[in-house]
């Protein structure tokens, strides 16, 4: 695994932990979000979970867990309506059992995005706000021009270490 692998498994686990979405639902939640993971792109889970704290504020008692997550896949099928985790995931996507506990493992595999548009993500978070919610570099999910990144060439990357 590469240190952008391990980078983008730790923010997503970031934003998880940070506001504990994962509920009482730990290894079920872990799985689900593994399948996501292994679905769409990870900018686009990164903006789908956010998107939905931010609505989940206006709930009492905010969703967590999988009911939290199936309303996260809910907006990704809403952005990219021709891709199902049950036919991309390693695993079949199945009923899980609420009832596990657990630590959340997250595994993430690139996944090619197929053709959309920075424009056709309706989002209503800015990078500004993204960073501040998050506490996350929005740059490895929007561009200079606040649009969101689908696939990051390499050579847009922000070196992570300084340079020797």
């Amino acid at each position: 695994m590469d240190i952008q692998e391990r980078i983008n498994r730790q923010r997503v686990h970031h934003i998880v932990a940070s506001y504990q979405l994962d509920g009482d639902d730990g290894d079920a939640f872990a799985e689900l979000l593994t399948q996501l993971l292994e679905t769409y792109c990870q900018s686009l889970i990164e903006l789908s979970l956010l998107e939905s704290i931010v609505k989940g504020w206006s709930e009492i008692p905010m969703q967590k867990g999988l009911p939290f997550l199936h309303g996260v896949h809910d907006r990704l099928r809403a952005w990219q309506p021709d891709l199902d985790i049950s036919s991309q995931a390693s695993t079949p996507l199945k009923t899980l059992n609420p009832a596990f506990l657990g630590v959340i493992s997250v595994d993430v595999k690139a996944s090619v995005t197929p053709a959309i548009t920075p424009e056709s993500i309706g989002i209503t978070i800015t990078p500004g706000q993204f960073e501040q919610i998050t506490g996350l570099d929005a740059s490895l999910v929007f561009d200079g021009n606040g649009h969101v990144l689908l696939n990051r060439p390499v050579e847009m990357k922000k070196p992570l270490e300084p340079q020797q």
